[in-house]
Parts: structure tokens; sequence; C-alpha cells
């Protein structure tokens, strides 16, 4: 077989991308109908169950990250959880049993979001956009810290 070109490459891929164009808007349309359907949501006893399921499973699946990262460190107090991840800050988590909700502060995307859990997904999910917790926080840990998140 004679070597491809770089013309034939792009000609190659841009043909799949049209073929598959369908299929790919399909899946599109099914995630964002996924995210915007009704969640149920959870009770006071059930939030207080699964809040201190979603804490200690952070502290369990971050302890380790410690020895690999300098200034590593995880705080646990009652209603709010603190992991520093050295000079990039600290996520803080904290529980609202009023609201029944879990808020997450983030040091890398500097910002604060809000989370319900969702029996339907048996997740975390974001009041805001829909995503879940640990999806967000893996990604971000991942990119600043060193080893693997046992979430």
């Amino acid at each position: 077989d004679p070597p491809v070109t770089v013309r034939q490459a792009m000609a190659s891929v841009a043909s799949l991308c049209l073929k598959w164009r369908p299929q790919l808007a399909r899946l599109r349309l099914a995630a964002v109908k996924w995210r915007t359907m009704p969640v149920r949501y959870i009770g006071a006893k059930a939030f207080d169950s699964k809040s201190k399921d979603l804490f200690k499973s952070l502290q369990e699946g971050l302890e380790p990250l410690k020895p690999m990262n300098k200034g590593f460190g995880i705080e646990s107090e009652e209603d709010r959880l603190t992991v520093t991840i050295g000079e990039q800050g600290a996520y803080v988590f904290y529980k609202n049993k009023k609201a029944k909700n879990v808020q997450m502060f983030s040091p890398v995307s500097t910002m604060a979001y809000t989370y319900k859990f969702d029996e339907k997904a048996s997740q975390w999910v974001s009041k805001e956009d829909g995503h879940f917790l640990v999806e967000l926080l893996m990604r971000e840990l991942l990119s600043t810290c060193a080893g693997m998140p046992e979430l």
C-alpha cells in the first residue's frame, strides 16, 4: 500500500465525521435528556446516611494520595471535610442538613457547587448542570495531584 498523505487522512476523518454525525447527535440529545430528567431526591434520614457515606468514602479514597503529594491533608469535622492539596488550596465539603445537600468548594475550578443525592443515579448530582460530584473531583485531582484516588 502506498503511504497515506495528510490530505487523504483528513478527508477520511471528515467522511467518518459526516457518516457518524447523526448517531453522535442522537447520543448528545440522549445525554441531555438524561441529565434533565426529573430527579428523585432523598429525605432527611437518608440524607444523613448518604452524606456520612460520602465523607467516609472521600476520606478513605483520598488517603493513598497523602504520601505522594506534599502538603496533602484531610481534616474531618461533623458536617465538614477539608482536603488540602498543597499550594493549590483546599477542597471544602459541607453538609447542609436543612437543605439536604452537600456543598463543595473547589480550589482548582475556584467554584462552589451544590449537590443533592439522586436515588435514580445513586450519585451526588450538581443542581446547576447535572454533573456528578465524584466525576468532577476525580478530573480535578488527576490534573493536580500525583497518584490515583480510589473513589
